[in-house]
C-alpha cells in the first residue's frame, strides 16, 4: 500500500515521498513526546551499569543509538556530493559481541578523482565502570588504518579500545560521496540482528533534487517530522528551499530469520531512494523516475531481452517437427516445453536478460534462466501460440512493489500462454518439472506480462502444484522378538516429486537409501525399490522397502506403541512467542500418514483415542487424526493440510496453535494390553 506523506511545489518543482508497507503501517505526525539526543563522547551511568536487556534477554548486545544525517554540498571538484554524518552507540551485553568493537568502512577510491569518496572525521570512544568510575577511553587516531580493499576500494579499519563484557562502545565519521558516483543515498535500516533502542535517519533535499523514498517493513515510526526550510549547499546558484525530514523508530526488536519469510529485505523497517529528477539552474532538468510503460519499452527494446525475442532462425527445425507431429495446441506447449527442458540445462543464475546472446546459449546447450525461457518463448511463438514473457523477482531478490516502477525489480523471466480460457506459466530451467510447474523460488506473489501487442500489465504467479507426500506403513508387533517389522512406503507428489528428483535422479540409488536411514535411524532397511524417478514427470515417486525396528519398549503383559512411526512432527516450526511479520509458504502442503499394525493374539487398545479435527478459518487448512480398531489390527490415519500459503501476523498464533496440535497428537502414544478374560 502507498502512502502520499507530503508534496512541496516551488518552481514547479516537486518533492514527494512514499511509504510503502505490507501491514497497515502506523504514522505519528510532528514530534512524539519521547525524543532522545545523546551527546558524543559523553556516557550516561544507567547504560553502563544495565547487565541485560529486559525487551531480549538473549541479545548480546543492544545498539542504544543509531543515527545518519544525510545532507548534499558543493564541491567545486566534484560538484554536488552527499555528505552523511553517521553515529553508532552500542552496549556490549555478551562476549560474543566484542567483535563489534572492530569496524571496517569501504569507500570508493577509484582511478576517476571526481568520483572519489571520502571518510572524515572519525571518532571513537570506550565506556567502563571501573571502581564505579566512569572511565573513558578515546580511539587513538595513530591505530585507524587505510587498506586497499580492491582496484577501486579502500577500507578504513579500526578496533575500539578496552572493550570487554559491559562495556558500551559508539564512534562517528562523515562520509562524502559525489552524485556523479551514486545519485541515490543508501538505504537506512532502523533494525539489525540485535535490538535498536533508537534509530533515527534525516535527510535534507535541496529544491533542485526530487527524491521517491519508500519506507517498508512493520515498525511504526515513533517520531514523523518534515518541514520546509531554507538549504545552503555553499553554493549561491544551488541555495534554496528544501525540504527537512526526521524519522525515527524506537524499541525496534532484533530481526530474525524466521521461518517461512521470502528474504529479509521485504520484513525490514526501512527507508529507500530513487532519484526521479534532477533540475539544476541553467541546465534544464534530467528526469529518472518511469513508468511501468517506459519499463515495459525498455525492455521490448533491449538487445539482450526484446531483440533476442524477435531472433528465431536457430528454432526452425524443431518447430517444423513440433509442428509435423503435435495434433494440438497444447500438445505443442508440452512438446516445445520438454524439449527446451531436455536440451538446454541450467546454470544456476537467474536473470531477466542474456548475457552473450541466447543463440550461443542455445548451441552450447547451457544458459541462464533468461536464455532458456526467452528460447522457449521464442519456440512457442513459432508455433503460433500466444506466448509471452513475464518478468518477476524472485523469492531471494525480494517482493515486487507495484508502485515503484524500476527495471531493478526483476531478476527473472517466465513464459506465459494463453489457450482459450487456459493460462500456463512455463519455466523450462527445472530438468524435472512438468509442463506448467514453476519452481518454488518463483512463486513470489506478482510478475508483470509483457504482450507482444498492448500494454504490459500485472499477474499473479499461481502455482496449482503443492507439496504432497504419503507415507504408509504395513507392519506386526512381535513380542518374542522385540520387533516391529513390515513394510514401509512413500509417495512424493508436487513439489515435493521435483525436490527429490532434482536432488537423488542423477546419483546412486544408496544415497537416497543412505539418505533415509539418516531419516529413520533406528531402523534396518532392505529391499528399497525406487519406481518413476522420472518416467512420467506428472506421477508421483514411489518409494518402497522392507524394515525392521527393534523395541525394548515391547513387553509381555503391555506396552506403549507410538503409531507414527515416519512423518511425524517432532517439533513445532514455528517457535517465536510473538511474531510481526506475515507467514508466507511457497506453496500448500498435503502431508498423509496411514499405518496398520497388527498386534500379537490376545493384545488390544487400553482405549482408543478420541478422533481429532483442527481446522483453521476459511478453510486455510485441516489436521485430522484418527486411530481405529478392528480384531488385532490397528490403522492410524494423520492428514495434514494447508491450502492457503499467505497468513497475517494477527493470524499466527492460530498457525502456531495449529502446528502445535499436530506435534502434540504425533507424539502421544498408545497404550496395548493384554486383555484379560
Amino acid at each position: 500500500m502507498i502512502y502520499p506523506l507530503t508534496k512541496f511545489r516551488r518552481h514547479r518543482r516537486r518533492w514527494e515521498i512514499l511509504f510503502v508497507s505490507f501491514l497497515l503501517f502506523g504514522f505519528s505526525n510532528g514530534f512524539a513526546q519521547q525524543d532522545f539526543k545523546p551527546k558524543l563522547g559523553y556516557i550516561d551511568r544507567e547504560s553502563l551499569e544495565t547487565a541485560f536487556y529486559s525487551a531480549d534477554s538473549t541479545a548480546e548486545a543492544v545498539v542504544l543509538y543509531d543515527y545518519g544525517n544525510l545532507r548534499f554540498s558543493y564541491d567545486e571538484n566534484k560538484g554536488i556530493v552527499m555528505l552523511m554524518d553517521s553515529w553508532v552507540r552500542i552496549k556490549i551485553l555478551k562476549e560474543s559481541a566484542l567483535s563489534r568493537a572492530s569496524v571496517a568502512l569501504t569507500y570508493y577510491d577509484g582511478s576517476v578523482r571526481v568520483k572519489e569518496e571520502q571518510i572524515y572525521n572519525l571518532k571513537g570512544y570506550t565506556y567502563n565502570l571501573d571502581n564505579n568510575q566512569i572511565v573513558t577511553s578515546e580511539l587513538d587516531k595513530k591505530s585507524i588504518k587505510n587498506e586497499k580493499f580492491s582496484d577501486e576500494y579502500r577500507t578504513t579499519k579500526f578496533n575500539l579500545p578496552n572493550v570487554k563484557k559491559g562495556s558500551v562502545i559508539e564512534y562517528s565519521y562523515t562520509r562524502s560521496t559525489p552524485l556523479s558516483l551514486r545519485t541515490e543515498p543508501n538505504t537506512w535500516r532502523f533494525q539489525g540482528d540485535v535490538p535498536y533502542k533508537w534509530s533515527e535517519y534525516r535527510i535534507t533535499i535541496p529544491y533542485f533534487l526530487e527524491y521517491k523514498m519508500t519506507m517498508g517493513g512493520y515498525l511504526p515510526l515513533h517520531i514523523n517530522k518534515q518541514e520546509q526550510i531554507n538549504v545552503d549547499v555553499g553554493f549561491s546558484q544551488y541555495n534554496g528551499q528544501g525540504l527537512s525530514y526526521r524519522f525515527v523508530v524506537k524499541d525496534a526488536p532484533a530481526f530474525l530469520n524466521e521461518p517461512f519469510i521470502t528474504t529479509e529485505m521485504d520484513y525490514l523497517s526501512l527507508i529507500r531512494f530513487e532519484l526521479a529528477s534532477i533540475a539544476v539552474p541553467g541546465q534544464g532538468t534530467r528526469r529518472f523516475s518511469q513508468t511501468w510503460d517506459q519499463v515495459d519499452r525498455t525492455l521490448d527494446q533491449a538487445t539482450w531481452f526484446g531483440g533476442e525475442l524477435r531472433k528465431s532462425s536457430y528454432l526452425k527445425e524443431i518447430r517444423d517437427k513440433i509442428n509435423t507431429t503435435a495434433k494440438s495446441p497444447e500438445e505443442k506447449m508440452n512438446m516445445a516445453y520438454v524439449y527446451i527442458q531436455k536440451y538446454m540445462k541450467w546454470d544456476g543464475y537467474n536473470g531477466v536478460g542474456s548475457k552473450e546472446g541466447v543463440r550461443r546459449a542455445y548451441d552450447n546447450k547451457k544458459g541462464n534462466a533468461s536464455d532458456i525461457n526467452l528460447s522457449l518463448i521464442t519456440l512457442l511463438r513459432e508455433l503460433d501460440l500466444d506466448c509471452n514473457p513475464v518478468v518477476l523477482s524472485t523469492r531471494s531478490h525480494g517482493r515486487l512493489i507495484q508502485e515503484i516502477p524500476m527495471l531493478e525489480n526483476f531478476d527473472y523471466v517466465i513464459g506465459h500462454v494463453k489457450m482459450g480460457e487456459n493460462e500456463y506459466f512455463l519455466d523450462a530451467t527445472q530438468s524435472y518439472a512438468k509442463p506448467g510447474m514453476l519452481p518454488e523460488q518463483v512463486l513470489n506473489g506478482w510478475g508483470r506480462l509483457l504482450p507482444k501487442k498492448g500494454d504490459g500489465k500485472f499477474i499473479e504467479l499461481v502455482s496449482k502444484d503443492i507439496k504432497s507426500k504419503l507415507e504408509m506403513i504395513n507392519a506386526e508387533i512381535d513380542l518374542d522378538e522385540g520387533l516391529v517389522k513390515g513394510t514401509y512406503s512413500i509417495s512424493y507428489g508436487g513439489y515435493e516429486a521435483l525436490n527429490w528428483r532434482t536432488e537423488y535422479n542423477d546419483i546412486p540409488e544408496s544415497q537416497y537409501q543412505d539418505d533415509l536411514k539418516g531419516y529413520l535411524q533406528e531402523w534396518q532397511i532392505k529391499n528399497l525399490v525406487i519406481k518413476n524417478k522420472n518416467d512420467d514427470l506428472k506421477g508421483t515417486v514411489n518409494v518402497k522397502c522392507d524394515f525392521e525396528l527393534e523395541d525394548d519398549n515391547l513387553q509381555e503383559g503391555g506396552f506403549y506403541l507410538n503409531p507414527v512411526m515416519a512423518g511425524r512432527w517432532g517439533s513445532n516450526p514455528l517457535k517465536s512467542k510473538e511474531r510481526i511479520y506475515p507467514l508466507n509458504f511457497n506453496s500448500g502442503l498435503s502431508h498423509s500418514y496411514v499405518a496398520n499394525f497388527k498386534l500379537p493374539e490376545g493384545y488390544a487398545l487400553e482405549e482408543t483415542p478420541t478422533p481429532e479435527i483442527v481446522s483453521l478459518v476459511a478453510k486455510a487448512g485441516r489436521f485430522a487424526y484418527m486411530v481405529q480398531q478392528n480384531g488385532n489390527m490397528i490403522t492410524v490415519n494423520s492428514n495434514v493440510t494447508l491450502t492457503k500459503t499467505n497468513f497475517s501476523a494477527e493470524e499466527y498464533h492460530d498457525v502456531k496453535e495449529f502446528f502445535e496440535r499436530v506435534v502434540q497428537r504425533h507424539s502421544k502414544p498408545l497404550v496395548i494390553r493384554k486383555k484379560t478374560n
